[in-house]
């Protein structure tokens, strides 16, 4: 980027009070994020740790009553909860089920109580182990979101902290221009380029009555004025009065001199040859091309998977397949399921594709078993 000039003395100097600021509302979404973290492992850990063990020695009930079962939907992610009672063995048990997984499509579910072999106080509904990849899947996703959302935030603040306590360390300034991106009640946000291609966006917070140093680049050019420590990697934003660098009040009368006075000089220039205006056009429309060609190519994608599924997948419980084939459209779903009953109609059908019975295949009387 083009450069402002800003005599600084040849000197090492520190930087004064704490430049970089913490994220925003960090002390509160800190305990929120984690909060929701907590909560989903409280709510959804024990039943998917529960269920994949039963997964590995599944063994189906015959004596078995279910209670108040009952799938809510929003949006796509499907709650249930049921309590179920079984014997096993002449001896009764009692359990309460709660599932949670995406799922887009409408209907009642057909479902059987399922046990482990090796430990008959472990049971879930066969739903429960049909969705299993999905539910940890959804698990995984919402874990991320909050607690991966949570540790960026502290990683982000003690970042801060750590460049806050480096700056009050004198050393060498070197003047760097910087974007500055928002302004917002004295919270400043400003991109640097430093990174090369790459941008890094740091926040920082002026007192009352300070504004950032702003100047004219070489091109005329608005951008933010900052310095970088020569031990700190982030630039920091200078005030309009230069008071966050520890300067004498000489050192800091000389320096805004020299850099109004070029600044109006720049202006001139700017005024006597004022730039051409940026034609926008073209790059919306390299956006909306650029997000069209996604969108497409994730289409595309999604369909070439469900037809590889379908049509010449090994293996009919494929847990990516079962769920796009159960979200298609009924044209499509009946079509598809079609396509593997004719490849696995001996066997089981997968979710989707099951009957009333929860078993056999829906497309049975209408499709052929491929000999």
């Amino acid at each position: 980027m083009s450069q402002v000039t800003l005599p600084l003395p040849n000197r090492s100097l520190a930087i004064a009070k704490r430049p970089f600021s913490m994220p925003a509302a960090f002390l509160f979404t800190v305990v929120m994020l984690t909060a929701l973290a907590v909560g989903l492992v409280w709510w959804q850990g024990p039943g998917l740790w529960r269920d994949w063990q039963i997964n590995q020695a599944p063994r189906t009930v015959e004596d078995w009553d279910l209670r108040d079962g009952d799938c809510s939907s929003r949006r796509g992610l499907t709650d249930c909860e049921a309590d179920i009672t079984y014997r096993v063995d002449g001896q009764s048990y009692e359990k309460h089920i709660s599932l949670a997984f995406l799922d887009f499509s409408s209907g009642d579910y057909m479902v059987d109580v399922v046990i482990s072999r090796d430990d008959p106080e472990l049971a879930t509904l066969s739903l429960g182990l049909d969705m299993l990849w999905n539910r940890l899947a959804v698990f995984g996703v919402f874990m991320l979101l909050f607690g991966g959302g949570a540790i960026a935030t502290i990683i982000t603040a003690l970042k801060a902290a750590g460049a806050n306590r480096a700056a009050a360390t004198p050393g060498r300034l070197t003047v760097v221009p910087v974007d500055v991106v928002e302004v917002k009640n004295g919270v400043v946000s400003y991109v640097d380029h430093l990174k090369g291609r790459s941008k890094r966006t740091t926040r920082t917070h002026f007192a009352k009555g300070q504004e950032p140093l702003i100047g004219l680049d070489e091109t005329g050019k608005p951008v933010g004025v900052a310095v970088k420590l020569e031990h700190v990697a982030i630039p920091v934003l200078l005030d309009r009065n230069l008071e966050r660098v520890e300067l004498t009040d000489i050192e800091r009368e000389q320096a805004l001199a020299a850099f109004e006075a070029e600044q109006e000089q720049r202006g001139a220039r700017l005024a006597a040859n004022p730039a051409p205006k940026a034609k926008r056009g073209p790059n919306i429309v390299r956006g909306l091309l650029a997000g069209s060609a996604v969108l497409v190519l994730a289409v595309v994608a999604f369909f070439g998977f469900w037809l590889y599924y379908v049509m010449v997948a090994p293996d009919a419980f494929d847990a990516v397949g079962i769920e796009i084939n159960n979200i298609m459209p009924e044209p499509l779903n009946t079509w598809g399921c079609e396509q593997l009953y004719a490849r696995f109609g001996d066997g089981n059908a997968p979710y989707g594709c099951t009957a009333d019975d929860y078993v056999s295949w829906k497309v049975a009387k209408t499709a052929s078993k491929v000999k």
